[in-house]
């Protein structure tokens, strides 16, 4: 907290004023204590303990955020405290809870509160007004509990605690986005849910679980027996059971204290929490100080609302209130946190003012935001700050009230006790009832509260249910007028009380909750839309928010339904039934909803509102499905409720209402009067709630032996009459217009239909729309008389005319028209529909199936289109009404599926059909789209032509139909149907005929394939089809089918219909006696053709037979030719025999084999070691360097001359090999990438402005620069679309810039390249900046240097290029826009480090920029050296072409690069440095980002600027001078570091010294070389000794010995061969970075000797670069080698380095740069999601410590958590206020981040500006991710996606990532600065 002065500090009053204890208990003594006397102190105390405190506009507001006693409204950390027994979580540091962020902008001071006294300023600035819990805790709250309990209550409640009797039931109140588990098993529905630590001691850990978050006001269900099926207890509360519910403690007196304190805190907390603005003055009794009304004692409060925005309110408090943007946000932030903030602390005059000024400030509303609340004003009010101070007081009683209850039985059935007096005034009905005027703390508060004294006893909760359901209708109506979310209003508690199986049953039974429920919907949300006694929504009612309020009615409803009472009682069902009657009210009003008529004419003018009704429908679905399936259980409640719906139905107008008009139709000589609807002219809707609920009622009469027969005598007596005709009347008119729709007759009526008809068929909606559709079709089919029917259905479809038999002839004459195709249409999906009616039966209730038979057809389906994974299945099928519906479906699909494992990190695990199984595919499945039939056609016919079967899709064999529906069978037999069946194959057969189509013929066929196999069954004795067929000539009629060549493409499904049909005739033969035999006859006369595959087979024998008959003869007439061409050149094929028989006996015969191939001549020829650099280095052969631009495909060739060409490339920030825990505090690189395709520098310059034109155009973006942000535009590569920001240069290989060495060539030695080195070092760092220009001349430096050689040689040595050609003018051009963007990513690099001083503009020529191109080059080969180790590939092996072209153009970019005059200052330094040892030492040197600027920035100084000669880096003698010094430097470095001890004890034992040998084959000189180097130079060695040598020392001095011994540290042969391994080892990543570089600078490629699939051996790669791998050449004193060791193994800092090391506590000043840099790691997550989820549930906002994060975050870089997406915790950068990820992405990952949202299961990638949502690496036993925790599977981690993410990190992916995923348009808008 912040320091106080001594006065501010609120002291305890003196020892004789604090006497209210010993007060109350004379009182209690005499009788005449009332809770009064407690109340008056709680009022009386309370204020002392509110203070505040300013803060000027310059002030730190951080400063009070980082103390962690202090709570202030920016980190909200208003902690309650803990209860007795368990004590303050920080005793030592004083517990302030803020109350509110005063705004004090142009206020006046505030005076004094209750002598509370406290200096204020008046400048500008925020008040943080502040409530001191900790201290309130102590002098009020221990004072009450040490009242109740006695002298010593801690240890009072701590006896309670042992004596265990706490409750059965957890009960613990899960906080929002807290992890919760519920049993798939054991739970009664998915409701019942446990905490985490009740699961982890639970048996359903071992269960078939799901996991989800918490919304918030839940509680923890454990102990409940009515929530559980079994396992009911976890280990904690099951041993809680045993414990008695009396206590030994808590006394009759006690208890009587409990209750009078008790009623004195509810009566305080009542009395503030409610007070009206208005009130406010009254409440405080007198109490204002002096009696003044007008002090400055007021403050405006802002409340929380869910309509406006956190920006239209930040926007309002700046512009009215005055407040700073920060200052704004903040408040905001605590609204929506608190549910209130004070903005203002003035008198009541200026309070009143700018409240008035905030209402009547016009917000604009929003497009994402438009409710009826968004043109309201803001909530405010003016409060007397004495009473704020008791509000604040008030929360923290209740919130340890809550704590305190949880403690013992008794405490909470004393609470219920008192919250059950009715004359109270917290009563539980004042307490619900007066809940929205609340806010939304005080809320949550009173709901903690009644969870915890109420729910935790079955009792208890029976009380809170009856009272809850008797207000259920006024707190509803409240809650629907109000505007806090759901969570947030005592409504939410329905949850916790209508899933409870008894209590509902006995709320619905004895409180009629199901009526009043219904009955509250119907008067809320339905009555005031009703016209013409049916329900019409206006066109905006979706977007009203009252309505969607009113939903939650719907929830509650399906709560209160969810379980099925075994035993229903009379009153049970008698609150049943008036429940049902007003569902009746409401589908009645329904029924014919949202009619629509079919328009003509022209065009709809409006599209009319429909989103609403199907919303209804949604809702209100499950409710229906479960009240028929409690009605299915009982026979009197399902024959009351089917009587109800038959008078609904009656009484109901739409379609079927009133007086209708019949008209007789006639069809196949069968009459039938049909009702008069025209569905093209009337009114038809797709609503039909009415009639669908009657079908549902209907299919369960059967179970209980009712019939229709029977129940209609009882109707009839009621005079409710209702035909068959009618029933399906509506359902039919429904039907005919979704015909006419598809056959395009209703096009005029726009997409709204469409949508209808979409959702119609959707799995949402179907259960009570099409599959109640059909199931009432199939209802009226089995009541009618076949005939009949099918008359009906036909009149309406209005095909009745198209059935005529000269129809056809007289339209045969005419074109065909829009009018014929229509029809034909329509007819066709006539055919469908009595396919679908026929054969979708797979319903409870129609045929003997059951609701896992009807699943299993469901699935087999959906798995006959394709192979589908576990979650697009579920989401395939529909939701059931029973918590275990997800058991149920697991159990089927493992009967009929397989389930195959996902392959790789990409793919899913999916289910696959069982083979045996594709026999029951249904092409014509209700539930298909005909995208899905299509596809699901196709799939089985491919299969049945795999296996050599007739290419068709026959129909499946049929359930046996229940007796209610058993007639129905009779339609295949009817002679309507068989009529219809003779006119279409009579159609088919007349090729005149304009009326037939193949789909109808295909109908048919399948409508007869369902009659021969319903006979076959032998399900139905009535049914002969096989007799009457006969009469209709149906197999010649088939047979005649199978000859026609018309009908091809149906040959198959002819032929498997013949064959059938011949399958019944057979087994019909012996009663059918001699009947038929002219069938038989003529079949046996005439063969029938073949099917579609075997006409195939036998046209394909065909070929193949005339193909080797054509082969034959040619070969015969070749031979033929041969034969005369012989006979006629007799003499000279006798020669050339003899000859070939003599070479064939000298030779022998000859194989293909024999003769080597032309790569492997190459490699024999081959010399052993190729290397690139020193005096036997390979020369540069040439290359064909053509290429094609990818913007105007011109061939064009690399010229030095000529017009440049580029490359798109990619430059960021990046510190991905700086994330190992020792490197955190290096600074940030660039790293470029880039695709290889290659452009004109013109063409792309024309692009690349068009492209940044387009940008500028483009407002909004998915990203928000930040202050300062670099503004360059990023392009896509014109071929690939890579993410690019820059173009590099492709020129031509570096050695064809530079003469060709001659193998007579000598050079200058490597001791004469040191002596230059060093004597330019000192030459450069002796010039003043004014010489820069005068370099020292070439002849000098050679001449102070001491080399003998002369310049010739050196010449030769640097391969100096005389009169070089001049690049182009534009390549100038080129690298400027190239270093401009490597300048703004610099500066990235620059801000990112010193964020407190932000850097200015560099100066061009600092020093940190003349090596920003060489040190991007470095960067970026150390990072590809390290892609490639994690990935396995050796050198050898294949560069992508990114890579390669990258590396190349990079290189040689950087070896062109023009020559800066101020280079020479660099030079100096870095030379000064490797060879003068005057700057840092070998040990924090990186060697590789050494050498590659040494290598590009120190030989061309030697070169006088205009000699018209230049050096170019190629492979010269002395770039491998340059690598042989930093390879003996590395060496160095290595020797040094090596600590024999830490190398011993890492090495597996009697594991083999592979250097051993070696070292022993030394000759002894170099070995005693060694051994001098490592004793006097490395480092742990040197340590030792001096610590040793000290011991010894202190030693001699003990035993007075005088003489001096000295400490030899031992060093054997088995010691430096471990020296040598261990150096190996360590500079096995510089030589392949060096191999890396070299290889493009000199363009020499890697000799076959590299492995390919091995790591790359150490000895190899020192040849490559023409080094020599036997490391003791290096200790030869002998040789300038040692000489440079030594040189760098002497450096001052080293020494100093061991001194520091010697002794302990000293800091040590040297950082250490690894010779092996550790390997990059993402951070390691849990195996269990579970787990790493719990891990984050008790982790509080760092600005907040009074609630947990909502979006807790973790960085996968370094692990840390962080409070994303929050406005309580956005820092600045640049300025700009952004979220916490963004932030910590800029210091940890430069500018990108990979974040897991852990509560969301989700990756986040964030870039600049930008960021992308990413499948999680977590997957369930399916092998797929859940992001959101919807299907909430247990999911585990897998390594194969998470090293997926690993390597886009790595290989620096990421931005380009994020950009390809938001270039699809789908993606939303994000503001992702926020994130």
């Amino acid at each position: 907290m912040d320091r106080y002065d001594m006065e501010d500090v609120v002291v305890a009053p003196p020892a004789e004023c604090s006497s209210p204890l010993k007060e109350w208990r004379l009182k209690r003594q005499a009788g005449t204590l009332d809770r009064s006397d407690i109340i008056e102190f709680l009022k009386r105390e309370s204020p002392k303990y509110f203070d505040y405190q300013t803060s000027g506009t310059d002030t730190d507001t951080n400063a009070i955020t980082r103390c962690r006693g202090t709570n202030c409204l920016e980190c909200g950390c208003n902690h309650h405290e803990h209860g007795w027994g368990q004590g303050p979580t920080n005793t030592d540091n004083l517990r302030v809870g803020v109350l509110f962020h005063l705004t004090h902008a142009q206020a006046n001071m505030v005076p004094e509160i209750k002598r509370l006294r406290c200096r204020m300023s008046l400048i500008c600035g925020s008040i943080k007004c502040m409530f001191k819990e900790s201290l309130a805790k102590e002098e009020i709250i221990d004072v009450v509990v040490e009242f109740m309990l006695g002298d010593n209550p801690s240890s009072a409640l701590e006896k309670l605690r042992l004596e265990g009797n706490t409750a059965t039931v957890c009960g613990k109140v899960f906080k929002n986005g807290e992890p919760t588990y519920s049993c798939r098993e054991c739970g009664v529905d998915p409701t019942c849910v446990l905490c985490v630590n009740c699961f982890k001691r639970s048996a359903h850990r071992f269960h078939k679980y799901k996991m989800s978050t918490s919304g918030g006001g839940g509680c923890c269900d454990c102990g409940d027996d009515e929530a559980w099926k079994k396992d009911h207890y976890c280990e904690l509360h099951l041993a809680n059971r045993k414990n008695p519910l009396e206590s030994k403690i808590l006394t009759d007196a006690v208890l009587e204290r409990v209750e009078i304190c008790f009623g004195a805190i509810l009566a305080f907390c009542v009395s503030y929490l409610e007070i009206e603005p208005n009130a406010s003055l009254q409440c405080l009794d007198g109490n204002v100080e002096g009696g003044q009304v007008d002090g400055a004692q007021y403050c405006t409060v802002l409340y929380n609302d869910e309509s406006h925005t956190f920006d239209q309110v930040i926007q309002t408090l700046t512009k009215i209130a005055k407040c700073r943007p920060k200052d704004a946000m903040e408040i905001v932030a605590a609204i929506d946190r608190e549910g209130r903030a004070v903005v203002k602390c003035d008198t009541f005059e200026e309070c009143n003012k700018l409240k008035e000024s905030i209402e009547n400030q016009m917000i604009l509303p929003t497009a994402l935001l438009s409710t009826a609340r968004n043109n309201q004003s803001l909530r405010t009010s003016v409060l007397h700050i004495g009473a704020v101070a008791c509000q604040q007081f008030a929360l923290q009683l209740l919130g340890w009230f809550q704590e305190f209850l949880v403690r013992h039985y008794l405490f909470r059935k004393t609470f219920s006790e008192l919250v059950q007096r009715k004359q109270e005034a917290f009563c539980i009905r004042h307490i619900l009832e007066y809940d929205v005027k609340l806010w939304k703390t005080a809320r949550t508060c009173w709901h903690r509260l009644l969870i915890s004294g109420m729910l935790m006893e079955y009792d208890n909760k029976m009380v809170l249910a009856q009272e809850f359901s008797r207000r259920y209708a006024t707190i509803v109506e409240d809650f629907i007028s109000d505007d806090h979310d759901h969570a947030f209003s005592i409504v939410s508690l329905s949850v916790q009380l209508f899933t409870v199986p008894s209590i509902a049953h006995h709320l619905i039974a004895h409180e009629g909750i199901f009526n009043k429920l219904v009955h509250t919907f119907y008067h809320v949300a339905i009555e005031k839309f009703i016209r013409n006694k049916t329900l019409h929504f206006s066109k905006n009612i979706a977007s009203l928010t009252f309505f969607k309020r009113a939903n939650y009615i719907l929830y509650d409803l399906r709560y209160l339904l969810s379980l099925k009472p075994e035993v229903m009682s009379n009153d049970l069902r008698s609150g049943f039934l008036e429940g049902c009657r007003v569902l009746m009210r409401v589908l009645n009003v329904m029924q014919g909803m949202e009619s629509i008529t079919r328009q003509t004419g022209q065009h709809m003018d409006y599209e009319p509102e429909w989103e609403c009704a199907f919303n209804l429908h949604i809702k209100l679905a499950t409710t229906i499905s479960q009240v028929i399936e409690w009605a299915s259980g009982d026979v009197k409640l399902l024959r009351k409720l089917y009587k109800m719906t038959l008078r609904a139905l009656v009484g109901n107008s739409f379609i079927v209402g009133g007086e209708r008009t019949v008209q007789p139709k006639k069809v196949a000589g069968h009459l039938a009067n049909c009702l008069v609807y025209d569905v093209a002219v009337q009114p038809v809707s797709i609503h039909l709630p009415l009639s669908r609920f009657y079908a549902g009622i209907y299919l369960h009469l059967g179970a209980h032996d009712l019939t229709y027969d029977e129940l209609q005598t009882e109707t009839d007596a009621l005079s409710i009459k209702l035909t068959p005709r009618e029933i399906i009347e509506p359902v039919l008119c429904t039907q005919a217009m979704i015909a006419q729709v598809a056959a395009g007759m209703w096009r005029r009526n726009g997409y709204t239909l469409l949508h209808q008809l979409y959702f119609y068929r959707n799995v949402r909606c179907r259960v009570e729309m099409l599959d109640r559709d059909i199931a009432c079709l199939q209802i009226g089919a089995s009541l009618m008389e076949s005939n009949e029917f099918l008359i009906h259905v036909l009149n309406k479809f209005n095909m009745i005319p198209w059935l005529q038999e000269t129809y056809w002839s007289m339209l045969s004459d005419n074109d065909m028209n829009d009018e014929i195709l229509r029809e034909a249409s329509i007819f066709d999906e006539f055919l469908e529909l009595l396919i679908v009616i026929i054969g979708e039966r797979w319903m409870p209730g129609v045929s003997m199936v059951t609701e896992e038979d009807r699943l299993r057809k469901e699935i087999i389906q959906l798995l006959c289109i394709k192979s589908y994974s576990h979650s697009e299945l579920s989401r395939a099928l529909p939701d059931g009404n029973s918590g275990n519906n997800d058991i149920i479906f697991e159990d089927v699909i493992n009967t009929v599926a397989v389930f195959k494992k996902p392959v790789g990190a990409d793919s899913k695990g999916v289910y696959e059909l069982k083979e045996h199984l594709l026999v029951e595919f249904n092409m014509y499945f209700y539930h298909y789209t005909k995208e899905d039939k299509s596809k699901a056609e196709e799939q089985q016919r491919e299969r049945r032509k795999a296996k050599k079967q007739l290419v068709c899709c026959p129909p499946p064999m049929l359930p046996q139909l229940t007796p209610a529906f058993t007639s129905m069978a009779n339609i295949l037999q009817c002679p309507v149907f068989l009529n219809i069946c003779t006119l279409v194959m009579n159609r088919a057969l007349n090729v005149h005929s304009r009326s037939f189509t193949e789909s109808h013929l295909q109908k048919v066929l399948h409508l007869l394939g369902f009659a021969i196999q319903e006979e076959l069954s032998e399900h139905y004795s009535f049914l002969s089809f096989y007799e009457r067929s006969q009469q209709y000539g149906i197999l010649e009629k088939l047979e005649e089918l199978a000859r026609c060549p018309r009908l091809e493409a149906h040959y198959d499904f002819v032929l498997w219909t013949i064959e059938r049909y011949k399958q019944l005739q057979a087994k019909q033969a012996p009663s059918d006696g001699g009947a038929g035999p002219s069938g038989s006859q003529q079949s046996a006369g005439e063969e029938l053709p073949l099917s579609s595959e075997e006409q195939a087979r036998k046209e394909k024998e065909n070929r193949a037979r005339l193909a080797a008959e054509r082969r034959a003869q040619i070969m015969a007439q070749m031979q033929n030719a041969q034969k005369s061409f012989m006979n006629s050149n007799a003499e000279m094929f006798a020669a050339t025999d003899k000859e070939t028989r003599e070479e064939s006996a000298s030779t022998g015969a000859m194989d293909w084999a024999d003769i080597p191939s032309e790569e492997e001549q190459g490699a024999v020829a081959l010399k052993p070691n190729i290397a690139c650099l020193g005096p036997n280095r390979k020369l540069y052969q040439g290359s064909d360097d053509t290429f094609k631009c990818i913007l105007c495909f011109e061939i064009c060739a690399i010229s030095r001359c000529g017009p440049p060409l580029v490359s798109s490339a990619f430059v960021q920030t990046s510190r991905v090999i700086y994330t190992t825990p020792n490197l955190r505090s290096s600074q940030s690189a660039l790293h470029m990438s880039c695709c290889g395709h290659v452009m004109h520098y013109n063409c792309w310059l024309e692009y690349f402005s068009n492209e940044e034109f387009k940008e500028l155009r483009r407002p909004h973006r998915n990203r928000a620069v930040l202050g300062n942000q670099s503004a360059n535009v990023e392009f896509h590569c014109p071929y690939c679309r890579t993410l690019s920001n820059t173009v590099l240069p492709v020129t031509e290989a570096l050695p064809a810039f530079s003469p060709a060495p001659t193998s007579t060539d000598s050079y200058l030695p490597l001791d004469s390249f040191v002596e230059i080195m060093s004597t330019l070092a000192i030459e450069l760092g002796a010039m003043k900046d004014d010489e820069v220009a005068q370099f020292p001349s070439l002849s000098n430096i050679l001449r102070m240097s001491g080399v003998v050689g002369g310049l010739a040689q050196f010449e030769r040595s640097v391969q100096l290029i005389k009169n070089p050609t001049r690049l182009h003018a534009d390549f100038s051009e080129l690298m400027q826009f190239l270093n401009k963007t490597l300048l703004t990513n610099f500066m990235q690099i620059q801000k990112s480090h010193f964020k407190d001083h932000p850097p200015t503009e560099p100066n061009p020529e600092c020093l940190e920029l003349v090596s920003m191109l060489w040190d991007t080059c470095s960067y970026t080969l150390q990072a590809l050296e390290i892609y490639l180790f994690v990935v396995q590939k050796p050198l050898k092996s294949e560069l992508s072409m990114r890579h390669q072209s990258c590396a190349r153009n990079l290189v040689r970019a950087c070896s062109l690069r023009p020559s800066l005059r101020f280079e020479a200052e660099f030079s100096a330094r870095l030379l000064d440095t490797v060879f003068n040892q005057n700057g840092t030492s070998v040990l924090e040197w990186d060697c590789f980002r050494v050498l590659v600027p040494f290598q590009f920035g120190v030989l061309n100084l030697m070169v006088p600027e205009k000699g018209y000669k230049s050096i170019i880096p190629s492979g010269s003698m002395f770039d491998f001078y340059i690598l042989q010094t930093m390879f003996l430097a590395n060496l160095t470095k290595a020797v040094l570091c090596f600590d024999v001890d830490k190398e011993t004890a890492e090495r597996a034992p009697n594991s083999e010294l592979t250097q051993l040998d070696y070292v022993e084959q030394l000759p002894s000189r170099i070995r005693d070389n060694m051994v001098a180097f490592y004793r006097r130079y490395n480092i742990p060695a040197r340590v030792l000794q001096k610590n040793k040598q000290k011991q010894l020392a202190e030693e001699d001095t003990e035993e007075n010995q005088s003489h001096e011994q000295t400490v030899v540290i031992p060093c054997e042969s088995h010691h430096l061969a471990l020296l040598l391994e261990y150096v190996q080892q360590q500079m096995s990543s510089f030589l392949r970075c060096s191999c890396l570089f070299y290889r493009f600078l000199t363009d020499v490629e890697f000799p076959d000797t590299f492995p390919t699939d091995h790591p790359d051996r150490f000895d190899l790669m020192c040849q490559y670069l023409g080094l020599d791998p036997m490391l003791g050449v290096y200790f030869d004193m002998e040789t300038v080698y040692a000489t440079m060791m030594h040189s760098f193994a002497s450096h001052p800092h080293i020494d100093r380095d061991v001194e520091q090391r010697c002794q302990p506590e000293a800091r040590r000043s040297l950082q250490l740069e690894p010779c092996l840099r550790p390997l990059p790691r993402l951070k390691v997550l849990c195996d269990d999601f579970s787990d790493l989820i719990n891990s984050v549930s008790d982790i509080f906002c760092p600005n907040n410590e009074r609630e947990a994060m909502k979006t807790p975050t973790m960085c996968l870089i370094c692990g840390s958590i962080l409070c994303g997406q929050s406005y309580c915790c956005q820092p600045e950068l640049d300025k700009v206020s952004v979220g916490a990820c963004t932030h910590h992405a800029h210091a940890c990952g430069a500018e990108v981040g990979i974040f897991l949202r852990i509560r969301d299961c989700q990756v986040v990638y964030l870039g600049r500006g930008k960021g992308c949502f990413i499948p999680p690496p977590y997957l369930d036993e399916y092998g797929e991710t859940d992001m959101g925790l919807r299907r909430g599977n247990p999911l585990r981690l897998c390594q194969a996606a998470y090293s997926k993410i690993f390597l886009q990190w790595l290989g620096h992916g990421l931005h380009e990532e994020i950009a390809r995923l938001n270039d699809n348009t789908n993606v939303a808008a994000a503001q992702w600065h926020h994130m």
